[in-house]
């Protein structure tokens, strides 16, 4: 049975691994970047901001395995996230 294939320009890597998150209805931002490796796996550091004119300290922040960020970074998508581009 046939079934839908990802939208693979949707969720394309970005070179330097770093990408942000907008939820406006719960007021929140999500910034998901590269951290640093250990020799046997590659890590992510997710942080979630308040969404304000100004980014101060994150109110989250979640060190995870980098497969793990790209599927959480899908599914905050699938449940509302909008891509956004890296705030001022």
């Amino acid at each position: 049975m046939w079934q839908q294939q990802p939208d693979d320009v949707r969720n394309k890597e970005k070179l330097n691994g770093e990408g942000w998150l907008v939820n406006r209805q719960e007021g929140m931002l999500s910034q998901i970047k590269p951290d640093t490796p250990t020799q046997h796996a590659q890590f992510v550091l997710a942080s979630y901001y308040h969404l304000s004119a100004r980014l101060g300290q994150p109110i989250r922040q979640q060190r995870m395995l980098r497969h793990l960020g790209i599927e959480m970074w899908i599914n905050l998508q699938k449940i509302g996230w909008q891509p956004c581009s890296a705030p001022n």
